[in-house]
């Protein structure tokens, strides 16, 4: 008896051991299943910081399914296969190219339907046998006995099959999937006896494309065919058709693993074969497992967290990994790629793509221009070689290279602006400005909700609302403007400086002083008089995503003139309030991209994102470190839905970043930080520089959410403004927290 009670005590202390070890392992503090339910639209699969590769698993991709925008959703109770890139957090999709699935039995080439698996390729699981980490995905595929894994590469996918024992283990490669996209036709073509390669071509929010891949087998298959026009074609080894796929079989014995590394190119097959060669030759999974999550250590290990609760770290780490998904990599190792559906190549920039910044260029990029100035540049490189290069215009809404006008303005002068004002390294600032002025003259047809105008915005001084969003589209043309005066004037341009100093002002000629608010103005110079503030179906067309109450404070430029607009300081107190804590009454369809109402605010969509720190510069910071608090608690969870709307490619994990460490960028573009209240006890962030800036929280609880004072390096701090450089300067800022308001 004594000798099982001391073998049972040295277990518990071995498994007490072990789950500390994993708990100081930042990489157990990230959950990537946080967002891939509600209307999250997150992935759980395997990428590597802004890879070319998102491996992970797809359950619908029909356009009707939205919230599998990601092609995955936490409610799914079966899995179609492993393809190879998708969009994290966004509200809409495209990509899931060249879809790979292992099976046991007969050979199907369909996928079959959620309800009915059994008629397809398609298997069931559960999520208690299911795991992600950064860098890794596994999962069991419960209809043939399989275990699945994932990892990954920049440019190349690796997995891992572990199969029963079986004279009929197959691998099925489809690369007519595609998540909301049109396929033209794809090819498949089988090489030798562990090697498949094609493409697919198709259409969707990533324009027309290729993707062209390479696949390689750790064990040689012994029999293999393709699929074409809806007939399986045995020991044929290439097809070219609208639905062309291909299917390769083993022999395992039980537990047999069989590893497949797929590398994908935009350009040729060729390039995929580079691609493979450079990162997957002699890599085996392990190797490739362990690469990945190294990778991902160093990077998040970068943010140091210390006290707070295990689901506000879970929720703080997994947002660091969000924000370092997107954008991604877009370019073969020879300096290869594609934009505006041109092969080009370079050697001057890497480059990327997948530039959510309607989104971003809020929060996502200014973190990373504190973070990763290095990957910062090459962003701000590829967006101005559009111009430069390309020969085209920066774009809106950037996806594989190809601009699909989704949302409104220019806010890759935002992104550019503000890395170059907060003097990240290596942006030729007279090719940026001239980038910028041909976006802000290119009148561009929103893609998501009709709206552009930017030829009448200049004319008029304002969009009209014959435009669609034309509210929305003023305030940001405004705002972008503003940017590019900052940069006109940095370079000496004077005349250009004066010129888009104007019309950074335009957002005064779309304020209507009769109701208080930003108002849709006809070519006319009259403001619409027909419709009121509860009729959702007559407002809606003038806004876009961020309604009336989000849009009425997006003026992050001009703040002293935006309060005036309300009346000065008091009188916008009073605009906050009233908006904070009044309802809606709202008649008609609610937009469903609008979600996680603070009174009339919708905060889980983008353009209301710095409302909650404007107290500050009505006199009031208290009540932004107490709104802070009640969004951190309220909109976030360490749980599948635990995000209230779209993650957008970071920004929704970014805001949450900013705000545990107690600041946060209200006016992209200025190299200062509105404070807000911090989370954590202590957080550290290790910057590019080798120099570290702390943030302190003495006395902070759930009862003690207020500032009482701050020190910046031991000096008492009195601004409710924190400037860039003294946090690249390293340093501590220390927070002396209360339960009582400072007024």
């Amino acid at each position: 008896m004594k000798k099982e009670l001391l073998i049972c005590f040295f277990t518990s202390l071995i498994s007490i051991a072990n789950a500390q070890q994993n708990k100081n392992d930042v990489l157990s503090w990230v959950d990537p299943f946080i967002g891939t339910g509600g209307h999250g639209h997150t992935f759980p699969g395997a990428t590597t910081p802004f890879g070319m590769i998102q491996l992970s698993p797809d359950q619908n991709t029909k356009s009707g399914d939205w919230d599998w925008c990601s092609g995955y959703h936490y409610s799914s109770k079966t899995i179609m296969g492993f393809s190879h890139n998708h969009l994290s957090g966004t509200g809409w999709a495209d990509l899931g190219d060249i879809l790979v699935m292992p099976t046991v039995g007969q050979v199907k080439m369909v996928p079959g339907s959620e309800d009915k698996p059994e008629t397809g390729y398609r298997s069931t699981f559960t999520h208690d046998k299911e795991t992600a980490a950064p860098g890794y995905y596994s999962v069991m595929l419960d209809s043939y006995g399989i275990k699945a894994e994932l990892t990954a590469s920049p440019r190349v996918g690796f997995h891992k099959y572990t199969f029963p024992k079986t004279d009929e283990a197959n691998i099925i490669i489809d690369p007519t999937n595609k998540i909301f996209g049109n396929i033209y036709h794809t090819l498949v073509s089988v090489e030798g006896n562990n090697k498949i390669k094609g493409y697919c071509y198709s259409n969707g929010w990533g324009g027309k494309r290729f993707a062209y891949f390479v696949m390689e087998f750790s064990k040689p298959f012994k029999s293999y065919g393709v699929y074409a026009e809806g007939k399986i074609k045995d020991n044929e080894k290439i097809a070219l058709a609208k639905d062309a796929k291909a299917f390769v079989r083993f022999a395992t014995e039980d537990q047999e693993s069989i590893e497949v590394k797929v590398s994908l190119s935009p350009v040729s097959t060729e390039n995929a074969q580079e691609n493979f060669d450079t990162e997957a030759k002699n890599v085996d999974f392990a190797k490739a497992k362990e690469t990945a999550q190294k990778t991902w250590r160093d990077l998040i290990g970068r943010f140091q967290v210390t006290g707070g609760t295990d689901s506000q770290r879970k929720i703080f780490y997994t947002g660091v990994y969000h924000t370092f998904i997107a954008p991604n990599l877009y370019m073969d190792v020879n300096g290869d790629y594609v934009a505006a559906q041109e092969n080009m190549n370079t050697k001057w920039f890497t480059n990327y793509s997948t530039y959510s910044y309607w989104d971003g260029f809020r929060a996502t990029h200014p973190l990373l221009t504190i973070m990763d100035q290095k990957h910062t540049k090459e962003f701000a490189n590829s967006l101005i070689s559009r111009y430069t290069d390309r020969k085209d215009h920066m774009p809106i809404w950037e996806l594989c290279g190809y601009d699909n006008f989704c949302m409104l303005g220019y806010h890759s002068a935002s992104v550019i602006w503000d890395a170059i004002s907060k003097g990240v390294p290596g942006i030729d600032a007279e090719k940026a400005f001239a980038a910028m002025k041909d976006a802000s003259l290119t009148d561009k047809m929103s893609s998501s909700d009709g709206g552009g105008g930017l030829n009448d915005y200049i004319k008029l001084g304002y969009t009209p609302s014959e435009n669609g969003a034309s509210v929305s589209a003023t305030l940001e043309y405004s705002y972008d403007d503003w940017c590019i005066q900052q940069l006109a004037e940095k370079l000496g341009k004077k005349n250009e400086a004066e010129v888009y100093k104007k019309r950074s002002m335009n957002f005064l000629n779309t304020f209507n002083k009769e109701n208080n608010h930003f108002w849709p103005r006809q070519k006319d110079g009259k403001f619409l008089a027909d419709f009121t503030l509860n009729d959702w179906k007559k407002l809606q067309p003038h806004w876009v995503s961020g309604n009336i109450w989000a849009y009425d404070f997006f003026v992050p430029h001009q703040i002293d003139e935006m309060m005036n607009l309300y009346g000065g300081k008091k009188g916008f107190e009073e605009k906050l309030d009233k908006t904070f804590t009044e309802n809606l009454k709202m008649e008609g369809e609610q937009h469903v991209d609008i979600s996680g109402f603070i009174g009339s605010l919708g905060f889980g969509d983008e353009p209301g994102h710095h409302v909650p720190y404007l107290y500050n510069y009505a006199g009031s910071p208290y009540k932004t470190q107490k709104m802070v608090k009640y969004i951190r608690d309220n909109m976030y969870a360490a749980k599948p839905d635990g995000i209230v709307n779209n993650e957008d490619c970071g920004q929704m994990s970014a805001w949450y970043i900013f705000s545990s460490l107690g600041f946060y960028p209200v006016t992209p573009g200025k190299p200062v930080y509105a404070i807000g209240a911090p989370q954590f006890p202590k957080a550290s962030l290790q910057l590019e520089n080798g120099k570290t800036f702390t943030v302190i929280s003495d006395k902070i609880s759930d009862k003690n959410i207020y500032v009482q004072k701050m020190f910046l390096n031991g000096k008492e701090y009195k601004s409710w403004e924190l400037n860039h450089s003294d946090i690249m300067n390293g340093g501590e800022l220390r927070f002396v927290m209360g339960s009582k308001p400072v007024k």
